[in-house]
């Protein structure tokens, strides 16, 4: 699946009583199931950058790579992206692992497909610490690719991972296992701790990573199929909830899980199954979904 990024203008603040205000942002032809949104320093949406070598856009485009395994192998399935400080656009593929592609664009350049000897096998969230540099991803299981995400859940899969990539070796560490799905990573903006979302265990755990609490984990939250987690500009996180089905909701919770603010998700999410994650980018709210053919951008939706 070709790869799409973008950043937008911004316009006036809504009153604090306004009705949230959807707009449909439609990505290239042939692309769909936008999990995860990353903004650089320019505008509009493009094909950017793809990361399986074989990749042919007559057999891959308009297909579904979030539940064909054959699709996803030979053309990838980029979820969880996350720009650095230079530009560099880091790609969790759920097919073929951990990537990197220049401000250039193009074809990236694979760093990882496994860790500590085991094949990372269903690459999903990530996000890059602000200050180190150093890349946190989640395998989300040792079991089951991304197609057969839902025998994951029936069976409760335990076997997820959390990875940290550094740049500058090149190495992977692996920080904590046994994770119930982990489908989301974000990295507090003084590098003290990551937040990890379980699409399965219904949670954000806290994984500490400084202080006497270094290496060890916390439960903060239990949520219903959460997603991606994003931080916001105001060192706060959002995080999304499946209701029931076509009914989603969207919390900002603090570094203690406590929610700050909840409100639904509307609008054209009432007609698609999941909602996978948030993201506050200005004045918008960004709603990404495996299951839509657009990204949803939201004025006043917080």
């Amino acid at each position: 699946m070709m790869l799409a990024v973008a950043a937008f203008l911004l316009f006036a603040l809504p009153s604090a009583n306004a009705v949230p205000i959807y707009t449909t942002l439609p990505l290239p032809p042939g692309t769909g199931g936008p999990k995860s949104v990353a903004f650089d320093l320019h505008g509009g949406f493009i094909d950017f950058a793809f990361t399986a070598e074989t990749r042919n856009k007559t057999f891959c485009d308009g297909r579904n790579a979030t539940a064909d395994a054959e699709v996803g192998l030979i053309g990838g399935r980029p979820l969880g992206i996350a720009f650095n400080s230079t530009q560099f656009l880091y790609i969790c593929d759920a097919y073929l692992g951990l990537y990197a592609v220049s401000p250039l664009g193009g074809r990236a350049t694979r760093l990882a497909s496994s860790a500590e000897g085991a094949a990372i096998r269903s690459c999903n969230g990530l996000d890059v610490d602000p200050k180190t540099g150093a890349v946190y991803f989640t395998d989300a299981s040792a079991n089951y690719l991304l197609s057969n995400a839902t025998q994951a859940a029936l069976n409760e899969d335990r076997t997820g991972r959390l990875l940290r990539f550094d740049p500058r070796t090149g190495q992977v560490a692996m920080l904590a296992r046994e994770l119930s799905g982990p489908g989301g990573v974000a990295v507090a903006g003084d590098s003290s701790y990551v937040l990890i979302t379980e699409f399965i265990g219904g949670t954000v755990k806290k994984f500490f990573l400084t202080d006497s609490r270094a290496n060890t984990i916390q439960t903060l939250l239990n949520i219903a199929s959460a997603s991606t987690i994003r931080r916001t500009a105001g060192g706060e996180f959002t995080v999304t909830e499946r209701v029931r089905p076509f009914t989603h909701r969207a919390l900002r919770i603090d570094a203690n899980g406590t929610v700050m603010a909840n409100v639904s998700i509307g609008g054209p999410y009432n007609d698609v199954n999941v909602v996978t994650g948030v993201q506050i980018y200005g004045l918008f709210a960004y709603v990404g979904s495996l299951y839509a053919d657009f990204v949803g951008q939201v004025l006043g939706l917080f």
